[in-house]
């Protein structure tokens, strides 16, 4: 019997991709592309070893301090490759179980161990007492350096479907707000533009502009009147925000998440590659820190902040700033990744494990004499997994 080696696997290596072409990357999917990719992602985890650890040691903590005084922040460190950005992605859209075009929702498209399935069941009935579940991912690096509270925000604006500058999120949460923001959009449309591109030009705009005069006549009583309103009201800003207009701003994001206008949802916010974004600026790993820590004191437990990294903690003494505030830390190692490469690309097909086993088993003895002595030879734990991840010629 002949078997070539692309017809053990499980997933033809000649014809399969990688959508995501081995990078992950956090953020709310747009394009149909994106939602195929995120859909991959969701499929292809694999719950085992540090990433099932860690889904279950994020859930645990969160749901642990629920009805205390603050949450723990984590923070997900491991070499680049590692998966990081992989574990907070699958987290952040099993948290909400997003439901994805096409049909499924992403807890059932993820296999995950009983424990973290029991974590999940618990905090949905947790987001059922509360204002439901939601999530934020971005990364800081996209916004502004010297202004990290903005940076912040951005994040927070771009995961609910709102514009990433300051001034055109709070116009915009503040039509939603007064009822406003359907008719401004019809309006927008029908002239063939689209609310996105135009918000971009909010105080010169005559489309949103004259919606708000017809919505709202006491606004002004011209079109000039309602832009000098929202030039007073809504100024570009040229600086950071203070804490207090980022905790108001970031309280309008959340009840506009909400599914009970008097309650808060429980959220989770992912900010990737953390480490990168800080580099060695002391001043930054501050800023960051006394944003999760006044975010815990003014939303309590209701907030969870994951953030990635390269390095542990204790790495840097920049990093070493930030060990008061992110307690619960998860690292992945290599055998994380040979695990995932495993059951991602060496997978071979059921029906030819006892053929595999076969033919290994005859030419071990010639295996042995070859790689003795070096880096591939065989030790006694690759012995239940030989036919896992080795393929015969």
């Amino acid at each position: 019997m002949t078997i070539t080696n692309r017809a053990l696997f499980h997933r033809d290596p000649t014809t399969s991709t990688i959508p995501n072409d081995g990078v992950a990357q956090v953020g709310r999917p747009e394009t149909e592309q994106q939602w195929d990719v995120l859909r991959w992602e969701l499929g292809s985890f694999v719950c085992d070893g540090q990433y099932a650890h860690g889904l279950e040691r994020i859930l645990d903590s969160f749901l642990t301090h629920l009805q205390q005084d603050q949450q723990p922040a984590v923070w997900v460190s491991g070499f680049y490759g590692s998966g990081k950005s992989h574990l907070a992605r699958v987290l952040e859209h099993l948290w909400r179980n997003v439901e994805l075009p096409g049909g499924g929702r992403a807890r059932d498209l993820v296999q995950v161990t009983d424990d973290v399935r029991d974590h999940l069941t618990e905090l949905a009935t947790a987001g059922r007492r509360s204002g439901g579940l939601w999530s934020a991912a971005g990364t800081l690096a996209s916004g502004r350096r010297d202004a990290v509270r903005l940076a912040f925000l951005a994040v927070l604006f771009e995961s609910a479907g709102l514009p990433a500058d300051y001034a055109r999120a709070r116009f915009t949460m503040w039509a939603a707000k007064q009822g406003y923001l359907d008719t401004i959009r019809d309006a927008v449309e029908a002239d063939g533009q689209s609310y996105d591109k135009e918000i971009h030009d909010l105080y010169v705009s005559p489309l949103i502009g004259q919606a708000l005069l017809d919505v709202d006549p006491s606004l002004g009583s011209s079109l000039k009147d309602v832009r000098d309103l929202l030039k007073a009201q809504f100024p570009a800003t040229t600086h950071d925000v203070t804490d207090s207009e980022m905790f108001n701003a970031m309280d309008d994001v959340l009840r506009l998440q909400s599914t009970d206008g008097g309650k808060l949802p429980l959220t989770l916010v992912v900010l990737d590659e953390m480490q990168q974004y800080l580099s060695d600026d002391n001043n930054m790993a501050l800023a960051v820190q006394n944003i999760v820590q006044g975010c815990s004191a003014r939303f309590e437990s209701k907030v969870l902040f994951v953030a990635t990294g390269q390095s542990a903690l204790t790495a840097t003494p920049t990093l070493q700033k930030l060990t008061d505030r992110f307690t619960v830390q998860v690292a992945l190692s290599d055998t994380d990744v040979e695990t995932v490469v495993r059951e991602v690309v060496l997978r071979k097909k059921p029906e030819h494990k006892a053929h595999l086993t076969a033919t290994l088993d005859a030419v071990s003895g010639e295996i042995d004499k070859h790689l003795g002595g070096t880096q591939l030879a065989v030790k006694a734990a690759d012995s239940s997994r030989n036919v896992i991840t080795n393929p015969i010629g």
